[in-house]
């Protein structure tokens, strides 16, 4: 696990220092190195992060996709990566690299790419995702602020470039495959859920593990229909109970977030092992909601 820690936090460490060493190397300052640092962040890691990890948002059931398979464009904007990696090396080069000549041709197509694919995103993010939650409207200031930043550039280096419109439209010609395949990827992942909303989360999945080590099992009544629970999934479930009636508005913004990710992470847990991983990471959580439960259960209004 500390390994594992060590290797999600270290890599893009690296990453952030090899992008902030050429600019300092070459200017050979130190003071250079540190304004790349925050700017490499900014420009680069953060952007990609974001675009890459927003994947996980995917919707679980089709009634979670009120506009459709639009819904499912979170994921299948992945097949703009392409374009995603050459916006962010043309926009590298101006912002950090500080190259001398900004008006080479694959720079300024490079940023006019990347106005059109953020611009896009940052629209089908306002109106697919909203902005209701509090985590996720914290979420979409990146790729509002980088929507903002590649439009400034593009119609800056547009207007002083030798270019004319004949270059711009080949520019969005030649994408032109790259989004019909974000329409059949996105397509196709809205045909591939369920039409059920699924139960089968992160603590249900952490239940898979081996019967002797993650149980033992009871058989409840819940939704309709009879399943089989271990004291993990009961004792979270109760809290949750006590959290919605207790503070409503929290636990709608907590249960919007986890309602994306959720069935995302609990779709990895495919083997026992796994599951076994999950209810140890879970067991920290749940001996906390063991201990809240009694102090919110004083509330004699409450109705579970």
């Amino acid at each position: 696990m500390n390994s594992f820690l060590l290797m999600v936090v270290g890599a893009p460490m690296l990453v952030l220092l090899a992008l902030a060493l050429p600019p300092a190397m070459h200017q050979r300052s130190w003071l250079r190195f540190f304004v790349a640092l925050p700017l490499s962040f900014a420009v680069v890691v953060l952007p990609l992060f974001v675009f890459f990890v927003s994947a996980a948002l995917i919707p679980d059931w089709k009634g979670a996709c009120p506009h459709g398979w639009l819904d499912c464009l979170i994921l299948g904007k992945l097949a703009l990566a392409p374009l995603a990696f050459m916006a962010t090396a043309a926009l590298y080069s101006v912002e950090v690299l500080r190259v001398k000549n900004r008006t080479k041709a694959w720079i300024v197509l490079g940023i006019f790419i990347g106005a059109v694919v953020s611009v896009i995103c940052l629209v089908f993010g306002l109106i697919c995702i909203g902005t209701e939650n509090n985590v996720l409207s914290l979420w979409m200031l990146v790729p509002l602020y980088v929507a903002l930043w590649y439009s400034f550039r593009a119609v800056q280096f547009v207007r002083a470039s030798p270019m004319g419109p004949l270059a711009y439209l080949g520019a969005l010609l030649s994408s032109l495959p790259f989004w019909m395949a974000v329409v059949f990827w996105s397509r196709s992942s809205y045909a591939a859920l369920p039409d059920v909303s699924p139960s089968c989360f992160i603590v249900t999945a952490a239940g898979r593990g081996h019967r002797r080590f993650v149980g033992p099992f009871v058989e409840i009544q819940r939704r309709g229909r009879r399943m089989q629970a271990n004291q993990q999934l009961l004792t979270l479930w109760q809290f949750e109970g006590l959290w919605r009636v207790r503070a409503p508005r929290s636990h709608k913004y907590f249960r919007g977030l986890y309602n994306r990710i959720g069935p995302a992470i609990a779709a990895q847990l495919k083997s026992p092992w796994l599951a076994d991983l999950a209810f140890v990471a879970i067991k920290p959580i749940e001996l906390a909601a063991k201990m809240a439960i009694p102090t919110l259960e004083k509330d004699k209004d409450m109705k579970i």
